[in-house]
């Protein structure tokens, strides 16, 4: 240290010791554990182990489940109560502390039992225990949660509830994965997953609520102020954003195998100054201007340090950066000096070694120099000495040192994330940025303070993308930024800063590197949100490979959230031509002043297939099997009316983010196919849009008939029969198909969907009628119990959830009358139709009765189309069956006109005039009761079916 007779006073700088800390001979030896520490051991392990199986659970029990105790759980809520000078109250404290102690406990047992299961996965117990030991801890973690969202506490409490979040999401996890092998239902996996990827955007956005809650509670106008934001930026940056940054990897079915992320977000460590925290009045919104602004990332190549001098006293008084692109993809720049360029000693060069600069011990300096009395007393703020120590994960690497070592060592506060080796190898952050905060105020005092910026090592520096994993690439880590891209601050949970157009261009060009042989096949996927519809286009190497459109995920003007993002994929696979290549994302086809932001783009092994994958395969097949050819000329005689609104359910499904072009295509298909339904069906109002509306078209039926929307099981409309108490007065729906409507000698067919139903009779009448009463069971719906309630958002059915399955191919006709016990919700009636004519406009009639107090139904999707022309015996036997209705109505004629003439003048009997408006005199009840014998022996006036229709005569 430079001698010097004017100093009065020398204070030692202690304001970031550690006292679980020591330093001997350079190396780092930790005493204990902080929630820094476990938490950047947590994200290490999220980063590199997230697989499911016991090794990722019984890593969660190394890691904090299976070794914390109430002391443990407390540091976690002091280390923020210290930071935001917020006590917990003891009831609050204590409940979070118990809430956890409880969940430790009780994933130890799940732990156990998931190992135990693996070892023996056959083992009918171990499955019933899996089973068990799921429900138990799904259920005490939806318990627990929110009890540590207490009100007036959630920013102390942000970081347990982070831990517990991201213990829930692996659990859920766990059942999305292996649910099927412990013994659960397709309904309830399905239905986890769907609280999995409900929650994933819940925890999150709770979580970057409540930190920028804290963080903008911490501010102030000062030195001191800064110094305890900062703090809590990077610790809680550290101990909650960073793990909430992976919550999306829980997401099973769009990472079913390995992922690898990157966290791309910088931290600060304060500037390394002797009295710091505490002497500047009004500077905190300087010092925060000090701190680099959204950028790329870039690797840190060298720091050439100068040197100047003040009353004797060597310092730090500026430096310059040199630095290259991601994959060092373009030649080294320099970024403007920080600082001044002293000359009071040679420069010293900091050159990249190894893989970066992991760590610093610095020596800070501060004099209070005495000139004389009054305004002449100065103060310095300077560093007199920095050692600089790499990164390698084999040797120890010769440390670079700057005048001389410290003893603040930039371990302490961002610590290794792994303690078992030395910091060279377990380091968890690397040095990616020094600015320069540089105040004078003339004859007061000289402020000289390098700002140091780091950056987590899974932010590597090559793009590399290798065969057997999913590879997630922050486009931040993009080589150039198209013409009208900027970046921005990220949200909170992207793990870094994003990218963002308001018009329509090149977004990026990214250097990747490929270490897969060259034939590896790949597809892109692409995290982004937008105000607006827009088409994403991507190359290599100036070869255009996909081009799709997507959809507006926001409103304008609303804030970024999890919800905001989505992930969208292209299903064309590619291959790279050469192991470096040019990644190139534009968007395109969106009107100038909307907002697009992309995150990230992900590298997908193009074997790795996803049920979006599956689903849209399944749709295309269901949509292409509607038609009778690939043109879709003509539907398929067998597709019903409600089989297309079923492969529709599959259309509507499917995940724009995956598959959105594909999507539209096929949505286009199904309504052309349910337009061609409806041209061949011959029923008026098939979609029951009213009963009773016109008197001789569509539908008639008593008033206890009522039609109701679309729901889990119909699409569209259908209708309610109900039963009733006297079989003179039955509940009934009928409809005329008109004569002009039908072809002669053809056979027509009626058939429909049935949810439920109990002694619903179904005729159909022409010579004669055919008949079939159908009683068909049913739950009332076709969700099981164990499933969540099929609504969506807005209270419209969810047609996407989880559903049992039915058999749409196993029709079932009682062609020969009677009842039938329906093993099918589909029915199908068919009569024959001889010779038509439009004089006689026989028609067929169309009738569904229920005339028991217990009868009931739910029918819809009704159909009455043309079967097939009749040929050999069917056309004889309708002939026949022509030959003999024509030979009855002839003899019905005949009988009719005499009783009809005796009916008739026992009717006129009765009344004094034609108009029937007055009885004779004479006329008395048995008069009556014989003109009314005489008047019902008159032979099918009505149909015998139902009374409400005209008969043959």
């Amino acid at each position: 240290m430079d001698n010097n007779p004017n100093i009065n006073e020398c204070i030692p700088y202690n304001c970031l010791s550690n006292p679980e800390v020591e330093v001997l001979g350079g190396e780092r030896i930790e005493t204990g554990y902080t929630p820094i520490d476990i938490s950047l051991s947590l994200t290490q392990f999220l980063l590199s182990e997230f697989v499911p199986g016991a090794g990722f659970v019984l890593g969660l029990v190394d890691i904090i489940w299976g070794i914390f105790g109430p002391s443990q759980w407390d540091a976690f809520l002091v280390q923020i109560e210290q930071l935001i000078n917020q006590r917990i109250e003891e009831f609050a404290r204590n409940q979070a502390i118990s809430r956890l102690e409880g969940l430790s406990n009780l994933y130890q047992i799940y732990a156990e039992s998931f190992r135990e299961w693996e070892a023996d996965p056959t083992n009918p117990a171990l499955r019933e225990e899996m089973r068990i030991q799921f429900n138990d801890m799904n259920s005490a973690l939806t318990t627990a949660i929110p009890l540590l969202a207490v009100q007036n506490y959630q920013v102390p409490l942000i970081s347990v509830y982070v831990q517990a979040a991201n213990l829930h999401l692996s659990v859920l996890r766990d059942v999305s994965v292996f649910g099927q092998r412990w013994g659960f239902d397709a309904a309830t996996i399905n239905s986890r997953y769907n609280d999995l990827t409900r929650l994933i955007g819940n925890y999150t956005d709770y979580a970057v609520r409540w930190y920028n809650t804290g963080l903008e509670r911490v501010w102030g106008p000062d030195s001191r102020d800064w110094v305890r934001y900062n703090q809590f930026r990077r610790e809680l940056t550290l101990t909650v954003l960073d793990i909430v940054a992976l919550f999306s990897n829980y997401d099973s079915r769009r990472y079913p195998i390995r992922t690898v992320s990157q966290l791309t977000r910088e931290i600060y460590t304060n500037p390394v100054l002797e009295n710091f925290d505490g002497s500047f009045r009004g500077m905190a919104q300087r010092i925060e201007q000090n701190i680099r602004q959204p950028h790329l990332m870039d690797i840190l190549n060298s720091i050439t340090i100068y040197t100047d001098v003040h009353r004797g006293f060597n310092y730090w008084s500026g430096h310059q950066i040199t630095a290259s692109p991601v994959g060092f993809s373009g030649p080294e720049f320099a970024f403007p000096l920080f600082g001044n360029a002293g000359n009071a000693a040679p420069p010293v060069l900091v050159s990249l070694t190894g893989l970066g600069i992991v760590r610093t011990l610095s020596s800070p300096l501060y004099r209070r120099i005495i000139l004389g009395s009054g305004p002449n007393n100065q103060e310095l703020f300077v560093l007199d000495g920095t050692e600089f120590s790499f990164a390698s994960l084999t040797t120890n690497l010769p440390s670079t040192i700057y005048r001389q070592r410290g003893t603040v060592d930039s371990l302490d506060v961002i610590p290794p994330q792994d303690n078992s080796v030395p910091p060279r190898a377990g380091f968890s952050h690397r040095l990616s940025h020094v600015t320069m905060l540089s105040q004078a105020a003339g004859a007061v005092y000289t402020l000289r303070a390098p700002t140091l910026s780091w950056q987590h090592r899974s932010a590597e520096f090559n793009n590399i993308i290798p065969s057997s994993q999913i590879t997630q690439i922050p486009l931040t880590k993009s080589t150039n930024l198209g013409s009208g891209t900027s970046v921005v601050k990220g949200p909170g949970f992207t793990g870094g800063d994003i990218l963002r157009r308001t018009s329509p261009g090149q977004i990026s060009t990214l250097r990747v590197n490929i270490t897969a042989p060259l034939s590896q096949r790949y597809r892109v996927r692409i995290r982004y949100a937008s105000t607006t519809n827009l088409q994403f286009h991507t190359s290599i190497d100036g070869r255009p490979i996909n081009q799709g459109n997507f959809s507006a995920t926001m409103s304008s003007g609303s804030n970024l959230q999890s919800g905001s993002f989505r992930t969208v994929g292209f299903t064309t696979p590619f291959n790279f031509s050469n192991g470096s290549s040019v990644f190139t994302l534009s968007a395109h086809v969106f009107n100038s002043g909307n907002e697009v932001y992309i995150d990230r783009i992900e590298f997908v092994p193009a074997e790795v297939t996803f049920e979006a994958e599956y689903d849209l395969e399944r749709a295309q097949k269901a949509v292409n099997e509607l038609f009778t050819s690939s043109n879709q000329i003509g539907l398929k005689t067998d597709v019903t009316d409600y089989h297309i609104d079923q492969v529709s359910n599959l259309v509507e499904c499917l995940s724009d983010e995956f598959c959105l072009d594909e999507k539209r295509e096929l949505s286009e298909k199904v309504k052309h196919a349910k337009r061609l339904s409806d041209e061949r069906n011959l029923l008026q109002d098939s979609n029951f849009r009213g009963i009773n509306r016109q008197p001789d078209r569509g539908w008639r039926g008593s008033t206890d008939i009522t039609i109701q929307g679309g729901d889990d099981v119909f699409k569209e409309n259908y209708v309610t029969l109900s039963g009733t108490f006297d079989e003179c007065y039955p509940t009934y729906l009928y409809q005329k198909i008109d004569e002009s409507k039908l072809k002669a000698y053809t056979r027509y067919q009626l058939r429909g969907y049935i949810e439920d139903s109990q002694d619903l009779e179904i005729y159909l009448i022409r010579y004669n009628a055919k008949h079939e009463t159908v009683n068909v069971p049913g739950t009332g719906s076709l969700w099981p119990l164990s499933a969540q309630s099929p609504i969506g958002k807005c209270g419209e059915p969810n047609r996407c959830a989880p559903h049992l399955e039915w058999n749409p191919d196993l029709d079932c006709s009682c062609r020969d009358g009677g009842k039938c016990a329906h093993h099918s919700h589909h029915f199908s009636l068919d009569i024959d139709v001889g010779c038509t004519d439009l004089n006689e406009d026989l028609g067929v009639w169309v009738i569904f009765k229920i005339k028991t107090q217990d009868g009931h139904a739910r029918l819809g999707n009704l159909e009455f189309l043309e079967e097939k022309p009749l040929v050999g015996e069917a056309l004889a036997r309708v002939k026949r069956a022509e030959k003999k209705w024509r030979d009855k109505r002839e003899k019905l004629e005949w009988e009719t006109n005499i009783v009809y003439k005796e009916a008739k003048e026992s009717v006129d009997a009765l009344f004094v005039n034609s108009q029937y408006d007055r009885l004779q005199a004479d006329t008395n009840i048995a008069m009556i009761h014989a003109a009314d014998k005489r008047v019902h022996s008159i032979r099918e006036a009505y149909l015998p079916e139902l009374s409400v229709i005209p008969g043959v005569n």
